[in-house]
Parts: C-alpha cells; structure tokens; sequence
C-alpha cells in the first residue's frame, strides 16, 4: 500500500484549517465593521469579544493542538516507510472526528456533544501512536 495515502486525510486537515483562518478573518472583519471589536483588540487580543468571534479564533487555535500530533505522526508513517491499512483507517477517524469538532463548536457549541468527539478523536490518535510505536520497535 503506498504511503501517499496518507496523504489524503492530511490534505482534508489542512483544508479545514483554510477554512477556519477564512472564517475566522471574515468574522473579524464583519466585528470590526459592526463596531462590536476595535481594531486595536488585534495587537494582544485583550478586549472583550462577541461570542461568535471568541468561538471562530478558538476554534482555529484548536487546529493547532491535537493535529499537530496527527500531522507529526503522519510524516513519522512515511518517513518510515510503515504505512498499513489500520493507518489510512485511523487517519481518516481522526479528521473526520476533527471536522465533526468544529463543526459541534461553530454551531450548538453544546459542550457534552463536542467533548465526546473530542475523546474520539484524542483516543483514536493514543491508540494509533502505540500500535506505530509497537510496529516500529519490533
């Protein structure tokens, strides 16, 4: 199975991280237009913000945690050259749990929902760094 398969899960990552910097500069914009924020609440994010504002960069921030360890591992996968399909099935777990996340957190933000996909998404990617570990230290 070639590594490059992996290569799709990383790619619908980065996308959603595109979209979020997208979302996230629009609803900036549209908070600096209405006169909800001040432009100088962009020098050190210290003023108070609408919800949805605080929502959109939180959101972004998130892309910049968890899938660090995804997009780190994907690159140990195949700098490896240890690609199996219990990988391309992880990979594609956690994105989608991912895009579930944001998802839950742009819309309802209902909590208990948002931190049981989270758990998906953080068990599914624990699970998968010790079967990469078991696999390579053999």
């Amino acid at each position: 199975m070639p590594n490059t398969l992996l290569i799709y899960p990383s790619i619908f990552m980065v996308l959603l991280t595109v979209f979020l910097y997208a979302k996230n500069y629009l609803d900036n914009i549209k908070a600096t237009r209405n006169k909800s924020i001040k432009f100088s609440h962009f020098k050190i994010y210290d003023q108070e913000v609408p919800e949805h504002v605080a929502v959109s960069r939180q959101t972004l921030k998130n892309q910049f945690e968890l899938p660090i360890l995804f997009y780190f591992l994907i690159s140990l996968i195949v700098a490896f050259d240890a690609m199996a399909l219990l990988d391309i099935i992880f990979a594609w777990i956690f994105v989608i749990s991912r895009y579930i996340h944001c998802y839950i957190r742009l819309t309802s933000n209902y909590v208990p929902s948002r931190a049981k996909i989270f758990q998906v998404g953080l068990i599914t990617l624990i699970i998968w760094w010790i079967s990469f570990s078991l696999n390579i230290l053999r």
